[in-house]
Order: structure tokens, then sequence, then C-alpha cells
């Protein structure tokens, strides 16, 4: 377990340093990921089922011009699936612009598999979105949180 977690971070390291491209480090962690998973018996993987009561949508900046705190209760995810694909016009249109410029893409999330995991109780990491991205025109750091708790 520690040998692998030292290959992902030495992969990570190898993409910080402008060693190998995104997609190449992409590449070598699903590999990287495949082996594992062919090394461990799907038997002695433990699933484990979460409870999540909310949907939290938080955008905030650091001069206070944007505050946006959406609870959204998880009973009502069914028809939020319905809209799933349009999740990404909660997000502002700088901050887009700013995860697309780092290689994050949101508009291929796949936001209504992550509700389905949630309804289920298996999603791995309660952090869907975690984003912060210079607004300009307000000369502020926008933060954009996207979680269930």
């Amino acid at each position: 377990m520690v040998l692998f977690m030292n290959e992902q971070l030495r992969i990570l390291e190898m993409i910080e340093k402008g060693q190998i491209t995104a997609t190449e480090g992409l590449e070598l962690l699903d590999a990287l990921n495949a082996n594992k998973e062919a090394e461990i018996p799907a038997v002695m993987v433990p699933s484990v089922k979460r409870s999540y009561k909310y949907l939290k949508i938080k955008v905030t900046s650091d001069n206070h011009t944007v505050n946006v705190n959406v609870n959204v209760p998880l009973r009502l995810l069914t028809t939020i699936g319905e809209i799933a694909d349009k999740m990404t016009a909660m997000v502002p249109a700088d901050a887009r612009k700013e995860m697309a410029a780092k290689g994050v893409d949101i508009t291929s999330m796949d936001f209504a598999h992550i509700i389905e995991e949630i309804i289920n109780g298996t999603l791995d990491d309660p952090n869907i979105v975690d984003v912060e991205a210079w607004d300009e025109t307000h000369k502020a750091m926008v933060k954009v949180n996207i979680y269930v708790e």
C-alpha cells in the first residue's frame, strides 16, 4: 500500500516538474491503479456505504463580492439528476475558464453518475469540486466548493 502511494506521488511530482504531460501522468496512474486492482482480490475490498444528507454548493470570495451558499437535501437529488448536465452553469465563467487553463474540465464531469453514487452511498470522496480562481473584474480570489455532507 505504501509503495503504491509512493508511486502515485512520484507520478504527480513528474507532472509538476514538467517531465511528463498531465495526459501521460493520467495514463500512468490508470495503469498503476489497474495493476493494484489486479493484485487485490475483490472479496478483500470492503464496501463502505456512507449516509449523506446534503449536497452543498459554496461560492465565496476573499473580498466578499460573491457569497453563494446552497444546501440541497439529498431527497431532491433525483430531481436534480434530471438536470445534472446543467450543473456546470452554477460555476462562474471565470472559475470555469481558470480551471480549464489548469487542465480541469468540469464539462466532462459526469454529474449524473456522481449523483447516483451519492444516493447509493458509494461516493468515495465527499469533495466533488474544490477550485480557487482569480476574478480579475473584482480583484478577488473566488472559491467554488461542491461537496456532500
